[in-house]
């Protein structure tokens, strides 16, 4: 009982993980066509600084990418029960 309340946690952890990582892959999207969107030699530090937010917003989507891969990972090993 207590393995398979366990193994729903990591799931339901790896499903918001990836819902997470999905949206921040789309916001670092949008702010990268932005910043080329906005890129004026004259105003050169707007676009940089969306630039900046975009891969920051990359980065995030990246490590919750890496939650969701792990938490999947530990929920299937629990899942996986040894031979008596």
């Amino acid at each position: 009982m207590r393995r398979r309340r366990g193994r729903g946690l990591f799931q339901a952890v790896a499903v918001v993980a990836a819902l997470l990582a999905v949206a921040d892959g789309f916001r670092w999207g949008n702010r990268w066509y932005v910043s080329t969107m906005f890129d004026d030699p004259d105003d050169a530090l707007y676009s940089l600084e969306i630039l900046a937010k975009a891969h920051d917003a990359l980065v995030h989507g990246l490590l919750w990418l890496a939650v969701a891969v792990a938490a999947a990972v530990i929920g299937w090993r629990l899942r996986v029960v040894p031979a008596s």
